[in-house]
């Protein structure tokens, strides 16, 4: 049994609509980077979905008039609905609008939510999501014994 997680990241970054391709390029390779240290460290106890690993479907699709923002937001928020955590990265103390969408879904659905700054001492984020992983785990676990 895994913990469904969630990572919240940022697409654009805080050039918003200004951000070009490229710019939105590293932050999604940013993302997965982090996302590949956390998967490493819990990935017998953490299956973890990561926008920015399926980021060119998305990005084609905005392109081309297919999908709105409101839209892709709301296919985001619908993902979250079938995880047990979000994990947000913050950078700078800096929240964009999309993550700051997807923050207030997990919170009015009462899903967890775990802030990981990017600036902080990167053993004691470790320390502390995997403690928040291993509870939820437990609870996961405890649930599916009482049924």
């Amino acid at each position: 049994m895994k913990v469904k997680a969630y990572l919240s990241h940022t697409i654009r970054g805080a050039k918003s609509i200004e951000a070009t391709h490229e710019d939105m390029r590293q932050n999604c390779d940013k993302a997965i980077k982090i996302a590949e240290g956390i998967r490493e460290r819990l990935c017998s106890i953490i299956d973890m979905y990561v926008p920015a690993e399926n980021e060119t479907f998305v990005q084609i699709a905005f392109d081309a008039g297919i999908l709105t923002e409101d839209q892709i937001l709301d296919v985001d928020c619908r993902i979250i609905d079938q995880k047990d955590m979000v994990i947000v990265l913050v950078e700078n103390g800096w929240i964009g609008g999309g993550i700051d969408v997807e923050v207030k879904h997990a919170n009015d659905n009462h899903i967890p939510v775990f802030f990981v700054e990017l600036s902080d001492a990167m053993d004691l984020v470790w320390r502390n999501l995997t403690t928040m992983v291993h509870m939820l785990l437990d609870k996961k676990v405890e649930t599916k014994l009482k049924s």
